[in-house]
């Protein structure tokens, strides 16, 4: 029982107490997007965060990223749709289709959450780049944060394409101006309703040592870890890499693919989806992405050196790859870059945005 100080009442003097029940631990519902996983591992590091100041979210998500914060003990509702986006030979098809798939699938979701949010009456709705969640907070009047590094669009190519881009855009130009906060997990200057909060990223859970012995291989191997979209994307990375490696003939070199599956042998090992991928990054001697923001953070964060190629007419890996100095058509230069960059690790980076963003959100509750 908690008791305030005493107060007035027709003359006598009351000690207002009220038990324990009433300090009820907020309720947060998180919102995550589940293309890819980098968005759910950016969750993952946030709830972790706000879980050690006991405070617990509820996840919303859907796909691979459910099960994936549903491994850190979290409660999870796989209620979100959102396809994933279609490509070939590293090259993105039809955002058109795409962007239409896209709002069929956010209808479905926001009534799902709809549902979802008169049950948990959350305190604070948190969305990293799930917008129905953020449009109902907004129409509601509930305390919330949105999660983007991703403000701009520009995936479309054709002309139909970009009429229909230009719709999405305006409702989603509109959608960032209506909501209290966009937390952007990058570096910047505020502005407006914008707060960078700089990179997140995991810690690491296990050193080099624990790595290679976890893959059966000799300590002083040298690791190219192949990191692929949890969404399936990135079969025409490994084939590149592959024969860029057969041309190269490096000594030493163990190719480990995370977040694909198939059939491992002396040149590839393949885990399929890795929840502590950062394990494998930070304990690389070389990173080869498709240019997601997350595997470049944890990259740098960790002093891995890195290459990324980024699917063509991605607008957003195109962008993550160009601040880093590279493009599509480095696909072609693989036998060239890998032995220039193996092994040249950087000054590790200390990155403090699931710190920031945790921090933020308790100061909202």
């Amino acid at each position: 029982m908690n008791c305030g100080a005493p107060i007035s009442v027709s003359g006598k003097l009351i000690l207002p107490c009220r038990t324990t029940a009433d300090h009820r631990l907020p309720t947060i519902l998180y919102a995550v997007s589940p293309i890819g996983l980098g968005h759910a591992s950016r969750a993952a590091a946030v709830g972790l965060k706000l879980r050690d100041m006991n405070m617990e979210p509820v996840f919303a998500t859907g796909g691979n990223a459910a099960g994936f914060l549903g491994s850190y003990g979290f409660k999870v509702r796989p209620i979100v749709s959102e396809p994933t986006p279609s490509e070939r030979n590293g090259e993105m098809r039809y955002p058109g289709l795409w962007y239409i798939g896209y709002w069929f699938g956010y209808q479905s979701t926001r009534s799902k959450m709809g549902s979802l949010v008169e049950k948990l009456k959350p305190d604070l709705i948190v969305a990293d780049e799930e917008f129905s969640s953020i449009s109902i907070a907004v129409e509601r009047r509930i305390p919330h944060a949105m999660i983007s590094d991703e403000l701009e669009l520009g995936f479309a190519r054709g002309r139909i394409s970009r009429y229909i881009e230009g719709k999405v855009d305006v409702w989603y130009k509109n959608l960032q101006r209506r909501a209290s906060t966009i937390l952007v997990p990058d570096f910047g200057s505020d502005h407006e309703n914008v707060r960078f909060v700089s990179p997140v990223v995991r810690s690491v859970s296990r050193d080099r040592n624990a790595i290679t012995s976890a893959l059966g291989v000799a300590r002083d191997s040298r690791l190219i870890v192949l990191s692929a979209s949890g969404s399936g994307i990135g079969r025409f990375l490994v084939r590149s890499v592959i024969n860029a490696i057969r041309k190269i003939d490096l000594q030493g070199v163990v190719l480990v693919v995370t977040g694909l599956t198939g059939q491992s042998n002396s040149e590839v090992r393949y885990l399929g989806i890795e929840r502590d991928n950062q394990d494998f990054v930070a304990a690389a001697d070389l990173v080869i992405s498709t240019a997601g923001k997350s595997t470049i953070d944890e990259a740098r964060c960790y002093g891995s050196p890195i290459i990324v190629i980024p699917i063509k007419n991605h607008s957003e890996q195109e962008r993550n790859a160009e601040a880093l100095g590279f493009r599509p058509d480095d696909l072609g230069r693989l036998e060239h870059l890998i032995p220039h960059y193996i092994g040249k690790r950087t000054q590790p980076r200390a990155y403090g945005g699931a710190d920031n963003i945790a921090n933020y959100l308790r100061g909202l509750l």
